[in-house]
């Protein structure tokens, strides 16, 4: 699945038609059905913008995992150490965390105030 066609399964999914998406993310209505249609490279800010409205990770829009698949690519890696101050806990548990996290930071830029839960 295309970026587009997820923006397109997300946005039918909040009954939303392509002008009120392009509203919400003040972009023009030609240049989301372009967006959508993949005629039209989405801008870094661009997908931010449309991943916070559309309640989704970057990684969803991008590569179309959900906050749990992002957290098991991230513990699988061996190049990453998920390590805890009450010493090692197990896979689920890291996974859990790091889900956890992604939603919780979901939306909040570089120099952003941390969310609070």
């Amino acid at each position: 699945m295309t970026i587009g066609e997820r923006i397109i399964k997300l946005r039918e999914g909040k009954g939303w038609s392509q002008r009120e998406l392009a509203r919400r993310v003040n972009l023009n209505f030609a240049v989301m059905n372009r967006i959508e249609k993949g005629t039209r490279p989405l801008q870094d800010d661009e997908i931010i913008k449309i991943a916070d409205v559309l309640e989704v990770s970057t990684d969803y829009l991008l590569r179309g995992e959900s906050y749990r698949q992002t957290a098991e690519r991230i513990v699988d890696d061996p190049g990453v150490r998920v390590a805890s101050s009450d010493g090692e806990i197990s896979r689920e548990e890291k996974i859990k965390m790091l889900e956890w996290l992604l939603e919780a930071e979901r939306g909040r830029k570089p120099g952003d105030e941390q969310k609070k839960k």
